[in-house]
């Protein structure tokens, strides 16, 4: 050993301060309990594992909002016995292929 600190040795030179809710942070605790590690390893173990997805973005929550109300509509019409038009048709279509590509990314 060469006379340095625990602190001294880490990989680690980054920390960040987050503010938790009662509720997150029990669950937080809970889940470190059940893992047997640190709550900071947990979060590392979820970065490490998440992909950009995570949290689902508001363009993808508008996109599939947006997809879902044209289809509502479809359904209603075609419900009621009334023509859809084939353009509708490609639009919902379209719609669907841009909310998959925003998931994608």
């Amino acid at each position: 050993m060469t006379g340095q600190s625990g602190s001294e040795n880490r990989q680690r030179q980054i920390v960040r301060s987050t503010r938790w809710d009662e509720q997150e942070f029990a669950q937080l605790q809970a889940i470190a309990a059940y893992s047997a590690c640190s709550e900071a390893e947990v979060l590392r173990r979820l970065v490490r594992r998440a992909n950009k997805q995570i949290v689902v973005s508001r363009d993808l929550v508008r996109a599939v909002r947006q997809l879902g109300n044209n289809v509502n509509q479809i359904a209603r019409r075609m419900n009621s016995n009334e023509q859809v038009r084939s353009d509708e048709l490609l639009e919902a279509y379209r719609e669907l292929l841009h909310a998959v590509k925003i998931a994608k990314s």
